[in-house]
């Protein structure tokens, strides 16, 4: 597990699954695949946010943002502020993007 400290409009820790198990892996790739779609399809932010959550939400393993569900959902996101929402998804995908290009295999 990896612990990092967000200081947005949230405050408080996020825990990812490290390492990323293989369905934990696709379902980043696909995530990341449906993001630069969305950018090269003209979309705005709304789409952008929308393709990467289901990544994001796979790769968490626990949420402690005060005044977030401990559970986040597709739904408990489409309800934050637009720029907000954004500026907590650039986080997430930063610091996910870390832990999936890691160079530990757990399996070497």
């Amino acid at each position: 597990m990896k612990t990092v400290s967000y200081d947005g409009k949230w405050k408080g820790e996020v825990i990812f699954y490290d390492p990323l198990t293989m369905q934990q892996e696709a379902a980043w790739e696909v995530a990341m695949s449906n993001f630069r779609k969305a950018i090269d399809d003209g979309l705005g932010i709304s789409s952008f946010n929308l393709a990467q959550i289901p990544g994001v939400l796979e790769c968490v393993s626990e949420w402690h943002l005060d005044g977030l569900p401990e559970r986040m959902t597709i739904d408990s996101f489409s309800k934050l502020p637009r720029t907000e929402r954004n500026h907590l998804l650039s986080f997430l995908v930063t610091e996910i993007s870390k832990v999936y290009k890691s160079d530990d295999d757990p399996n070497e």
